[in-house]
This record gives C-alpha cells, sequence and structure tokens, in this order.
C-alpha cells in the first residue's frame, strides 16, 4: 500500500472509529440507573481485553497452523515496556478525571476543557520531537477548537467558580495528549490489537482500585445493564479506540486528537436523535466550526506523521 493510500485509509479509519466513540456518552447514561460512570468504564475496560486477548490468540493460532512467519515479534524492550504501561496509565487517567470533573462542575466546563486536547498534543509533538505546522493548520486548530467550545457556550455560566473540576477536565485533555503521543510511537512496532491489549489490561488493573475503595458496584445487576456495558466496550473500546490507534499509523497524533473534536458533535447528534435533546443555534454554530476547521488542518500539510517520530529511531 503507497503512502497516499494508507493516509486515506487512516483518515477513513479516524472519523469511523470517532463516530463509534461518540455513543459513549449515551451508553453510559443507559447504565447510570445501575453503575457508576467509572464501574461503566472498568467493565468497557475488561471486557475489551477479553476480546482483544481471544482476538490476539486466534491470530497466533492462525499463524502456526498456516507456517506463516509471525507478523511481529513479541520480544519487549525496557523502553517498549514503558510505553505500553505509560499508554495504559494515561489512557486510564484520561477517563478517570473526566468522570471526576462531571461530578465537580457542569457537562460543559468538563467538555470544553477536555476538548483542548489538541493544544497539549501539539506542545508535546513540538517539545519532544521537533514537530513543526504550518500557517494553515494552526488556523485550522483554533477554528475546530473553537467550534468544539461553541457547542457547549450556553451552558457555561452553570459552573462558575468551580476550580477543582476545571483541574480535573484539563488534566483530562493532558493524560489523553500524553496518550496519543506514546501511541503514535508504539505505531511504529505494534498493532493496533496489541497495544489496545495492554492499554486495555493496564487501564483495568488501574481503575478498580478506585472501585474498591469507593466502594462501588462493579457489575450489572440485570440484563439490560450487562447489554449496555457489552454493547459500551464492543463499539467505543474495541471498534472506537481499535481504529483510531489503527490511524495513528499514517496521521500525526496531534491530527487525531483534532478529529477527536468530531466526537462532541456527534454526540451531540445522537442525544437529538435518541433523547431528543434540544439543539441550539450555537450547537449548529459550532458543529460547523469545526468541520470547517477540521478540513482546513486535515488537508494541510502536517497531516502525514513525520518520520523522525519513529520508536526505533529513540
Amino acid at each position: 500500500m503507497n503512502e497516499s493510500n494508507k493516509t486515506t485509509m487512516a483518515i477513513a479509519s479516524l472519523f469511523v472509529g470517532v463516530v463509534a466513540l461518540s455513543f459513549g456518552s449515551i451508553f453510559i447514561r443507559w447504565s447510570e440507573s445501575e453503575l457508576s460512570p467509572n464501574a461503566t468504564i472498568f467493565n468497557r475496560f475488561w471486557l475489551g481485553s477479553v476480546v482483544f486477548g481471544l482476538w490476539q490468540g486466534y491470530k497466533a493460532i492462525r499463524q502456526r497452523l498456516s507456517g506463516d512467519k509471525p507478523v511481529q515479534q513479541h520480544s519487549y524492550t525496557s523502553q517498549e515496556l514503558l510505553l505500553l504501561l505509560g499508554a495504559g496509565t494515561f489512557f486510564a487517567a484520561t477517563l478517570a478525571f473526566v468522570a471526576w470533573s462531571l461530578t465537580q462542575t457542569s457537562v460543559a466546563i468538563s467538555t470544553i476543557l477536555h476538548n483542548l486536547t489538541p493544544i497539549f498534543t501539539s506542545l508535546g509533538a513540538w517539545l519532544l520531537f521537533g514537530q513543526g505546522f504550518n500557517r494553515q493548520f494552526l488556523i485550522g486548530m483554533v477554528v475546530a477548537i473553537g467550534g468544539a467550545i461553541a457547542i457547549e457556550i450556553e451552558q457555561i455560566q452553570m459552573a462558575a467558580g468551580e476550580v477543582t473540576g476545571g483541574i480535573a477536565a484539563i488534566l483530562s485533555a493532558v493524560f489523553m495528549g500524553a496518550y496519543l503521543l506514546v501511541v503514535e510511537q508504539l505505531r511504529t512496532k505494534f498493532d493496533p490489537i496489541t497495544i489496545q491489549l495492554w492499554v486495555c489490561a493496564i487501564a483495568t488493573l488501574s481503575i478498580l482500585p478506585m472501585l474498591v475503595f469507593a466502594q462501588e458496584r462493579v457489575f450489572p445487576s440485570s440484563l439490560n445493564g450487562w447489554l449496555f456495558v457489552i454493547f459500551f466496550a464492543l463499539v467505543c473500546q474495541v471498534l472506537g479506540q481499535g481504529l483510531l490507534t489503527y490511524s495513528v499509523g499514517g496521521l500525526s497524533s496531534v491530527v487525531v486528537s483534532l478529529v477527536h473534536l468530531l466526537e462532541p458533535v456527534f454526540s451531540s447528534i445522537l442525544a437529538w436523535a435518541i433523547f431528543w435533546e434540544k439543539l441550539s443555534f450555537s450547537n449548529w454554530v459550532g458543529f460547523a466550526l469545526v468541520l470547517i476547521g477540521l478540513y482546513l488542518a486535515v488537508s494541510s500539510q502536517a497531516v502525514v506523521r513525520l518520520p523522525q517520530n519513529r520508536l526505533e529511531s529513540g
């Protein structure tokens, strides 16, 4: 596959992945009658671990039976183990801080501050890898982030002065940026299944102590509750995060973080379609700005991941 087709596949996978991820808030709302957000996320991770583990096992058995040479060697260096551990920990911290921020401030404030992720991803790419960005990309990023803020701007006054929740949301953006930067490095050697297996397993172990300490219910108590968390894991973790991880193989982590701004757009539309939540004029303006900003950014020269970002060169 040439570089152009690889980039096209990465962009298509990323957009489908973001659509899948946008169902997250819907599944959390459906399961909130039985489980807390942290418990729902815990079930997402351990179920994701099972699916990716079975997938990895199937691949290994198929390769052994066919006699094919393994696609990748599973001898991990200390640097790779550290990056895999970091990816799982950063992703668990991202979702944990998002959940905490929602208990301390409004959904609007939490969403707006979490959507600052592209800024921290860009800063990390510049500081760590010397990645530069042209003017069109920077303009597109500002417009897209402005659109994401506009989507929630009408509710921003609801949480004035709630500093703790704001700090938690900003920390979630920092950890999400770190997660994407680490995954970008891992994708130079590991396939998405291996990366997500590690991420889900480590995140599961990271969140479980929080549930035990808070003495929260860990598992659903009804068939509907189990169906919600199972589909949450399959749609958001396996499909959504799996495709997002695949896309980082052809796109920079900064572009991935920007396209991720479509998640609140799709989530709002889904909430309108499923729960009949009202969409205001500022919502629609925000949607348009996000799309315009993403077009400018993704069509700029900063889309394709730079070769100096490769793990083996570090």
